[in-house]
C-alpha cells in the first residue's frame, strides 16, 4: 500500500515466507532425521518527508529471518577434537532481525553547504550464539542456543562548509557504532558490548585552476566490555592522516 502527498509519501507492505529444512545424520549406529519448518509474516515500511527541494528525511523498516543450519540442529556430538567437543541443538528456533534505517540529507547549493546524517539500528530476537561448558579435565563443550538482547547501532554524520580563505571546502564528521551481544559460559550469560567512534576532518583547496590540494585527519576510539571476563576489556585509539 502506497500513498503520495505533496510533502511526504509512505508505503506499507507484508510478505509471507515459509522455509523448510530436511536432513539426515549418518552416525554409523543409528541414523537421525532432522526436519524443521518456519512460517512468517514479515512487515516492511518506508516514509519520506521533503522539507524543501534540497532537504529530505527518509525512514525504512524491514524484517528478515535466518534459519539454523543442519550442523547446528544435529544432536550428535562431534568428538573429532576430544578437547573441543561440538554438539548441535535440535530445539533451536530461527533468528528474527528488525532493521530501522534513518537518513537525512540537507544541501544548500547556493552557499555550498551540506549535512548528511545516517543511522542504522538492528535488533535480533532468538539470536543463535554459542554456549560453552568448561570441565575440570580441560574439555570444552560448545552448543548453540537462542538468546535475545542482541543489538547493533551504526551511524555517520558529515557537515560540509565553504572555506573561502582556503578557496575550497571544509568538512567535519564522525562515524559511530554500538554492538551488544551475548554468549554463555557454564550457564552464565557473558554480555559483550563494543563501542566505537571515529571523528574526522577534511579540507580541500583549489588555489589555482590546475592545482587541487586535499588534507584529511581522522581517528577511531574503540571500547570492548565483557561482563564475565573483565580482564579481556580493551580500549584503544587509532589515528590516520
Amino acid at each position: 500500500m502506497r500513498t503520495q502527498k505533496k510533502k511526504f509519501s509512505y508505503a506499507l507492505g507484508l510478505s509471507w515466507q515459509r522455509a523448510s529444512l530436511d536432513g539426515k545424520v549418518l552416525s554409523g549406529i543409528k541414523d537421525t532425521v532432522i526436519g524443521k519448518s518456519f512460517t512468517n509474516l514479515l512487515p516492511n515500511a518506508n516514509f519520506v518527508y521533503s522539507f524543501t527541494r534540497y532537504k529530505r528525511f527518509t525512514m525504512n523498516y524491514m524484517a528478515n529471518t535466518n534459519q539454523p543450519t543442519v550442523s547446528q540442529l544435529q544432536p550428535i556430538p562431534d568428538i573429532s577434537n576430544p578437547l573441543a567437543i561440538r554438539e548441535g541443538n535440535p530445539d533451536l528456533d530461527q533468528e528474527v532481525t528488525h532493521r530501522v534505517q534513518l537518513n537525512y540529507s540537507g544541501i544548500n547549493p547556493f552557499r555550498n553547504r551540506n549535512l548528511f546524517v545516517f543511522l542504522n539500528l538492528m535488533r535480533t530476537d532468538n539470536k543463535i550464539v554459542n554456549s560453552d561448558s568448561l570441565f575440570s579435565n580441560g574439555v570444552r563443550k560448545t552448543r548453540p542456543v537462542n538468546t535475545d538482547g542482541v543489538y547493533n547501532l551504526t551511524g555517520d554524520i558529515n557537515l560540509g562548509l565553504p572555506a573561502r580563505f582556503l578557496k575550497g571546502t571544509f568538512e567535519v564528521g564522525t562515524n559511530l557504532s554500538y554492538m551488544q551481544g551475548r554468549q554463555f559460559m557454564n550457564g552464565d550469560a557473558n554480555n559483550i558490548k563494543n563501542y566505537s567512534i571515529g571523528p574526522r576532518v577534511r579540507a580541500e583547496m583549489n588555489p589555482t585552476e590546475k592545482l587541487n590540494i586535499s588534507l584529511s585527519l581522522g581517528g577511531n576510539i574503540n571500547f570492548a566490555r565483557y561482563s564475565l571476563q573483565p580482564d579481556f576489556n580493551t580500549r584503544f585509539f587509532l589515528a590516520g592522516l
